[in-house]
């Protein structure tokens, strides 16, 4: 969310990717079973944005419910994708410079984002309780399209410091 602007706004005027000055955006269905009509929607829309912004579309693959998850579904959706009349600049089967365009495939790039994180001092726990985050999630939001998180335990942190 751009401060001072409702989602409404943000949805119209696609964030350009600051390394590469270029719009990037994604479809990521997750293999556990057939795609139906509103994957198709939720892809339309975000094959709309990228078209809009000349951007390009990622197609990466939500393969973290490993129980679930099956390589023949990912084949499906692949097939339900092009069925759908969807096309996509990268993915599993149009590698480009940001591969592996599965998830449970990246988990070590995120683990050493994580690292980089904790040693700057970006990353703080939460010791809210369910209902604490559920009171938050309630409370009256200055935009009531959108839930704000109140900083409750990033306060906490900032003063231990």
């Amino acid at each position: 969310m751009v401060a001072g602007k409702s989602n409404s706004t943000f949805l119209k005027s696609p964030v350009k990717n600051a390394a590469s000055n270029s719009y990037r955006g994604r479809i990521a269905p997750t293999p556990t079973g057939r795609l139906h009509e509103g994957h198709a929607k939720t892809f339309w829309t975000a094959r709309e944005r990228v078209i809009a912004a000349e951007g390009r579309l990622i197609l990466r693959i939500e393969d973290l419910d490993l129980p679930r998850c099956k390589p023949e579904f990912v084949e499906g959706c692949i097939e339900d994708l092009i069925w759908f009349g969807f096309d996509w600049h990268e993915g599993p089967d149009k590698v480009g410079q940001h591969a592996p365009y599965y998830q449970s495939k990246r988990t070590g790039i995120y683990r050493s984002t994580l690292e980089t994180l904790i040693e700057k001092g970006h990353v703080y726990r939460c010791h809210c309780s369910r209902k604490d985050i559920e009171q938050a999630a309630r409370a009256p939001h200055a935009a009531e399209d959108e839930l704000i998180y109140p900083g409750t335990c990033r306060s906490n942190h900032d003063q231990k410091k």
